[in-house]
């Protein structure tokens, strides 16, 4: 793994070191907010939840806007600016005292990751456009998020005793040495609609009459309402804090010590199709595991533990593949849309299912696990066609017709 990350080009190597500072700073302070906002400063439980709900809100509805601002000016100010606002939320975060100043910092967080997340994607998708490894790249960024998202944490609560203003500094601190290290070392990189005259509603005209990649997102979404799930339905299902600290831990270990070995492993011996769907079904076929009782191990049960491995290794196995598609189906053009796009999708399918998920636990626990599995594995053949279909339409493309 560490060869072949010093063999990239520097400006994936700062994406990459960009993507786990990212990850490090939120985690060190998102999952200390709500217990800031109701025990220091004294705000109802509801609210806190509507600031957690209205930053979420924030960015998905603003994917599509990062991602034009992407491919309509330069990628570079477009990160910039994201770490810029994570700077500003995160400290005006530290020193609110006030309902609307709370709001205010929910919305400036929020909109930084609407600005970074398409635009990062869009670079990362440009710089490795003739890359061979394309999809070992996007595997080695599922391994810096994982490593930060295992890290943030471990770092906020070190900091908490120093109290929460503290660690809102360190956490704003973190993206400030971000926007830095970005602003020198990280190319100008026009965006592919920089000198376009057209209106930008035609960027999005164009990449939502792409049938293939919205049946792509679509069913791509099945992998996000799953996902969420190691953040809401495995706590649920856990008897105490302490389980759920520890399956969190289990999963970031997981990625990133067997991410890089998988996908090398799965790369050369299966095709891309057949990785697509055999990681969202490994994924589906996790959740059944939760209606079992069979003992635990220490503070975790057997059954969480075994969907929680399940589920991270279907994880594991459909990121990389998935990511190296999009800008293939976007056509290697207005990707920063592409990726607003499917993001979009994902954030209206990780939202909505949250909310269902949490209804039906309580209504009805085996409609629940019974309804993720069917869908997972509907999902997982689907996309396995839908995939293969798309490859063999893009080999036909590029193969030369001989003349009549």
């Amino acid at each position: 793994m560490f060869s072949f990350a010093l063999s990239l080009p520097l400006p994936v190597k700062v994406l990459l070191v960009n993507n786990l500072g990212f990850n490090v700073g939120f985690y060190m302070l998102l999952p200390y907010l709500t217990r800031h906002l109701t025990e220091d400063l004294g705000l109802s439980a509801a609210f806190a939840g509507f600031v957690m709900g209205f930053r979420m809100l924030s960015q998905q509805g603003l994917f599509l806007v990062g991602g034009t601002l992407a491919d309509r000016f330069n990628y570079q100010t477009v990160i910039l600016a994201g770490c810029a606002l994570r700077v500003l939320g995160f400290g005006l975060f530290g020193v609110a005292l006030r309902p609307w100043a709370v709001v205010g910092a929910a919305f400036l967080t929020g909109l930084a990751g609407a600005l970074f997340s398409p635009a990062y994607q869009a670079f990362l998708a440009r710089l490795t456009e003739d890359h061979p490894e394309r999809e070992s790249v996007y595997a080695l960024q599922n391994v810096t998020s994982q490593a930060g998202a295992l890290a943030g944490p471990l770092c906020g609560l070190a900091l908490l005793r120093y109290g929460f203003s503290t660690l809102c500094a360190v956490a704003a601190a973190v993206f400030f040495l971000l926007l830095l290290l970005q602003w020198f070392h990280l190319p100008r990189l026009e965006g592919t609609e920089r000198n376009s005259s057209l209106p930008v509603l035609t960027d999005w005209v164009a990449v939502f009459r792409r049938r293939d990649f919205l049946i792509f997102c679509l069913l791509m979404s099945a992998y996000y309402l799953m996902f969420n799930q190691l953040y809401l339905l495995l706590p649920l299902s856990s008897p105490n804090d302490g389980s759920v600290a520890a399956l969190f831990t289990l999963s970031a270990l997981l990625s990133v010590a067997l991410q890089m070995p998988l996908s090398r492993f799965v790369v050369g011996r299966f095709s891309r199709p057949l990785r697509l769907a055999a990681g969202m079904g490994l994924m589906a076929l996790a959740f059944p595991f939760l209606l079992l009782r069979v003992g635990s191990v220490g503070p975790v049960s057997v059954n969480t533990l075994v969907t929680t491995t399940l589920l991270t290794l279907g994880m594991m196995t459909v990121f990389p593949p998935a990511l190296s598609m999009i800008p293939e189906m976007g056509g290697e053009r207005r990707q920063g849309v592409c990726f607003g796009v499917f993001y979009l999708f994902a954030g209206v399918a990780g939202a909505s299912g949250g909310a269902l998920t949490a209804w039906l636990w309580e209504l009805h626990p085996l409609s629940l696990i019974g309804g993720l599995t069917l869908v997972g594995l509907m999902a997982a053949a689907l996309l396995g066609r839908h995939a293969a279909t798309s490859e063999r339409a893009n080999r036909r493309s590029v193969v030369p017709q001989s003349p009549a």
